[in-house]
């Protein structure tokens, strides 16, 4: 294959991801035919049929592309060199915001609670169980987190709670999912956390809160401007 050739293979592997993202994004898989990716890509069958064989490998690439967002959150959170209860309020803000911002991220989550028991996806809640896990147990050692419960038992109750504020969260909604996942957390610091940093922990979630609130505001604002500044096409006389 040519420079030339690669190029443009990629360039319709990108728009066909791009197509399929913002269709299950905001309509359910079974809701969602090739037609329509198709016809929101402006490619043929025989175009998608080159890189994807089924509706369902373009969704699971689709996953796998919400997994390597996730693990450049966690890279990004760990560069920060925080403590470990730290971390865990920082990177759950850094994947909402992703979540609210980026149409793969919006429809990749969409798509794990479809197709995870339905396909060949490695088990996604485990690895986060698992990970959470050793950010709690960095938490114990640093006096953050009480010692007598389970870090795996903590890991579990957090993760759920996550995941069941995405479920009851309105991505077009930012700020009202920002709101969810500030109260979740200031009503669970205290069934885990020691008591003499509840405070603390208090203001850096009401802290993380606020700027998150200020990045999607901002994002929403760029793109009322963009649509604003875009020219509607003349229509005929």
């Amino acid at each position: 294959m040519t420079e030339g050739s690669e190029r443009r293979a990629g360039t319709t592997r990108e728009r066909l991801i791009a197509a399929a993202s913002r269709q299950f994004a905001h309509r359910a898989y079974s809701m969602v035919s090739l037609d329509d990716i198709l016809a929101e890509a402006e490619l043929t069958k025989g175009a998608m049929y080159f890189h994807f064989p089924s509706k369902e490998a373009l969704a699971v690439a689709i996953i796998d592309d919400l997994t390597e967002m996730s693990r450049a959150a966690v890279t990004e959170s760990l560069a920060r060199k925080m403590s470990g209860l730290e971390t865990l309020i920082d990177l759950v803000y850094v994947l909402v915001v992703q979540d609210t911002q980026h149409e793969v991220a919006r429809a990749g989550v969409r798509l794990l609670e479809t197709l995870l028991n339905t396909t060949a996806l490695p088990p996604v809640w485990q690895s986060w169980i698992e990970f959470v896990t050793t950010l709690i147990q960095k938490a114990v050692t640093e006096g953050d987190v009480i010692d007598y419960h389970d870090p795996e038992d903590i890991a579990k109750m957090l993760v759920a709670l996550w995941a069941g504020t995405r479920r009851i969260s309105e991505p077009d909604q930012p700020e009202r999912y920002l709101d969810n996942l500030q109260k979740a957390w200031i009503l669970a610091l205290p069934g885990f956390t020691n008591p003499d940093r509840i405070d603390y922990f208090t203001q850096f979630i009401k802290r993380h809160h606020a700027l998150a609130v200020k990045k999607v505001s901002a994002e929403a604002l760029s793109l009322d401007l963009h649509a604003t500044a875009v020219p509607s096409a003349p229509t005929d006389p």
